[in-house]
């Protein structure tokens, strides 16, 4: 064969490999729609049974099993607006829809939302507020990202207090969810940033493996940042730096 057609092949197949992968994520972002809009009433109904259970002290057993229930479906919820990130960020479409709103009452809501995880783990959940820290951010994502950060501290922080502390300042704000748990090695700290990653002295556990992947893409799409200090055995601490305002950084819907 020539080259030019050895050329024309080439291409061709580069783009047949491109509309395959844009059906497949056009596919998924599709499944991850359907997947979650029928659990929104769901999620509310179970948030209005738990709090009517709590109001009227039911059993511990109802209780329990309630708070489990609860878990089950964030944890659902989660994956599916996971899946729809990724074939966002995968095609380049992030919008953002910067709305304004108290960080602490975020903060208190994802605590509430971990405390039962915490417990089963041997764990705490503790925070520095001192309140209110308004601004304007894209609520969905920022919940996102500390729902990820949150959840990670618990799992692999060996059984420790979780501290989640919020430092505000006129231009910026700044987030550190603290753990004293197993601790990243030098040689992990930037790899557990990519896709499908862990690290190495991780334990196996669900999911995708893109949670910080995907919060990092998250903290940068408001014009933030997201880091990491980190010692093996010491435990963690991710720090997630935003604008005060995050409507002149981000991409607006």
């Amino acid at each position: 064969m020539t080259t030019p057609s050895l050329t024309a092949d080439h291409e061709r197949l580069v783009e047949e490999l491109r509309a395959a992968i844009a059906a497949r994520d056009e596919f998924i972002a599709i499944a991850a729609h359907e997947l979650r809009n029928p659990m929104t009433p769901i999620v509310g109904q179970v948030q209005l049974l738990l709090s009517r259970a709590r109001r009227e002290q039911a059993s511990p057993a109802l209780l329990q099993g309630l708070e489990m229930l609860e878990l089950a479906v964030d944890h659902y919820m989660r994956r599916a607006t996971t899946l729809l990130e990724i074939t966002r960020l995968n095609a380049e479409e992030v919008r953002l829809e910067p709305t304004a709103f108290d960080l602490c009452d975020l903060v208190r809501a994802c605590i509430r939302k971990y405390e039962q995880l915490a417990t089963r783990a041997g764990s705490t959940l503790d925070c520095e507020l001192h309140g209110p820290v308004d601004g304007t951010w894209d609520h969905l994502a920022t919940e996102q990202v500390l729902d990820n950060l949150v959840s990670n501290a618990i799992r692999y922080g060996d059984g420790k207090p979780v501290c989640i502390e919020l430092e505000s300042h006129p231009e910026w704000v700044e987030l550190r969810v603290i753990d004293h748990g197993i601790g990243i090695a030098p040689a992990d700290r930037e790899r557990i940033f990519q896709r499908f990653t862990r690290a190495s002295s991780a334990p196996r556990s669900g999911g995708f493996g893109i949670g910080l992947w995907l919060s990092s893409k998250l903290v940068e799409a408001q014009g933030g940042r997201l880091a990491l200090q980190s010692e093996p055995g010491q435990g963690s601490t991710f720090s997630v730096r935003l604008p005060r305002d995050v409507t002149a950084h981000a991409k607006i819907e």
